[in-house]
C-alpha cells in the first residue's frame, strides 16, 4: 500500500517527490558531496572551510583539491587578494606573499597570519601599482594566485616574476572581462587546464584556470 501511495504522489507532484529526493540524497545524506567537500560546513559558518572546518580558498572544489594534491612545502606563492586561502597556502608551501587592498580586512588577516606569510597593504588602481606589486618583491614564484582586483594587468605582470616552473592560477576565468588576459597568457606560451564546480556557499558553476608550461611545479 505504501508503494502505491509514494507512485501516487509522484505521479500527481512530480516537482516536489524531486526536491525531496535531492534533499534526501545531498543535504540529509551526511556522505553526500555537499557533506564531504566542506560546503554545507562552510554554509554553516559562513566562510569557506573543508569538512573539518579548516580555511581553505574562496574556489570551486575541484581545484581546491588538485591544490591540496600537488602544493609542495619547497614552492615559493604569490597571491592576489589575502583571506582564508592566505592560511591555506601558508599550510601547504614554503612561503606565502599576498597582497591586500582593504585595510580593515588586511589588519585582520595580519593578525592571524603565520610566520611564513609576508603581507602586503596596497591601495587597488587600474594598470598602476597594485598589479605591479609581484614585480617590486624582486622575487621568482612558483605560483601564482590572481584573485583580486585588476586582475587581467595582474596576469599580464605576473609572467616575468614566474620561476621555470611557474604557474598561474586564475580564478572565476568564466567573466569575459577577462579574455583579455586569457588570451595574453596563451600567445605567451602558456597552456590552460579548466577546473569547475561549486564554490564554498555558492550555488553556481564557477571555474578557475590554471595557465601551466612543461616542467611545471604542479605536475600537469
Amino acid at each position: 500500500m505504501k508503494s502505491i501511495i509514494k507512485q501516487t504522489l509522484k505521479r500527481l507532484f512530480p516537482a516536489q517527490a524531486l526536491h525531496y529526493k535531492a534533499y534526501k540524497n545531498l543535504i540529509k545524506n551526511q556522505n553526500s558531496y555537499l557533506y564531504l567537500t566542506g560546503w554545507m560546513q562552510s554554509l554553516k559558518e559562513r566562510k569557506p572551510t573543508d569538512n573539518n572546518g579548516n580555511p581553505i580558498p574562496w574556489m570551486n572544489f575541484s581545484i581546491v583539491r588538485l591544490l591540496e594534491e600537488r602544493l609542495t612545502h619547497d614552492l615559493n606563492l604569490f597571491e592576489y587578494g589575502s583571506g582564508y586561502s592566505t592560511y591555506f597556502y601558508a599550510s601547504k608551501v614554503r612561503s606565502v606573499t599576498s597582497i591586500e587592498y582593504d585595510e580593515k580586512w588586511f589588519s585582520v588577516v595580519k593578525s592571524q597570519a603565520p610566520e611564513n606569510v609576508k603581507l602586503i597593504f596596497k591601495e587597488k588602481d587600474i594598470d598602476g601599482d597594485y598589479c605591479r606589486v609581484i614585480k617590486s618583491t624582486e622575487e621568482q614564484y612558483d605560483v601564482v594566485i590572481v584573485d583580486g582586483r585588476d586582475r587581467v594587468n595582474c596576469i599580464m605582470q605576473s609572467i616575468s616574476a614566474l620561476s621555470s616552473r611557474g604557474v598561474i592560477l586564475l580564478d572565476d576565468s568564466q567573466r569575459d572581462s577577462y579574455q583579455d588576459g586569457i588570451d595574453f597568457i596563451k600567445e605567451n606560451g602558456f597552456r590552460a587546464l579548466n577546473l569547475e564546480g561549486l564554490k564554498p556557499t555558492e550555488t553556481q558553476v564557477e571555474r578557475t584556470t590554471i595557465f601551466y608550461r612543461e616542467g611545471n611545479c604542479l605536475g600537469i
